[in-house]
């Protein structure tokens, strides 16, 4: 197998939508209801805390948006022994995005900004013609690895495994997500196998390999 590809989505996944409550409190949790569903998300050993804030203009709205990230993930995602590629909306931004976190990810040029062409199957297509390189992937997305995006990687032919990780938007990619990440980068199974992890969408959160 070849050096693995991992793509990467930005919001929900390095961009987070933290609960307010929660930001207002300082990334807190004891203020909750022991039985409070949001306790888990936001626990220390599964939060990646957002610790860096910025407000970019995207140029073909007219407006700017804040952005929050956590740059201990962002320096292990930078880390990775794999060729990292931006597969995200911000496409036309991606120069902004690397500006601000200090890296410098190429982008996939996966829709058209300006007719919008491609923006509902654009994703999944570049991942199932990257099988074809039979090389490991790794594909970050809070909204497209769906249960149905995993059956259509299963049905197409490949050599190389894949990993899909969907975050939950609020936090992005959480520590458990990222050591499994480090883990597939590190040593990729053996043979085409597809193992999606991720935040629900009505089926199983996690199934595979």
């Amino acid at each position: 197998m070849g050096r693995p590809l991992l793509f990467i989505d930005f919001d929900g996944v390095i961009n987070q939508f933290p609960d307010p409550k929660v930001m207002r409190r300082q990334g807190t949790t004891d203020w909750m209801r022991p039985d409070d569903p949001r306790r888990a998300a936001y626990a220390t050993d599964n939060w990646f805390r957002p610790d860096r804030r910025e407000r970019l203009l995207v140029h073909d709205l007219g407006r700017r948006f804040t952005i929050r990230w956590n740059a201990e993930l962002v320096a292990r995602l930078d880390a990775l022994d794999a060729d990292k590629w931006w597969l995200s909306t911000w496409q036309p931004e991606t120069a902004q995005l690397n500006r601000a976190l200090g890296v410098d990810w190429p982008t996939v040029q996966w829709y058209d900004p300006t007719t919008r062409e491609g923006i509902w199957t654009g994703k999944r297509r570049t991942i199932l013609d990257a099988l074809a390189q039979n090389r490991p992937i790794v594909w970050l997305d809070d909204e497209e690895t769906t249960y149905n995006a995993g059956l259509a990687i299963q049905a197409t032919p490949h050599e190389a495994p894949v990993l899909g990780v969907g975050p939950d938007s609020a936090i992005g990619v959480g520590r458990p997500q990222m050591d499994l990440v480090e883990d597939f980068i590190h040593d990729p199974p053996a043979g085409p196998v597809v193992r999606f992890e991720t935040a629900g969408d009505g089926h199983e959160g996690h199934w595979g390999f």
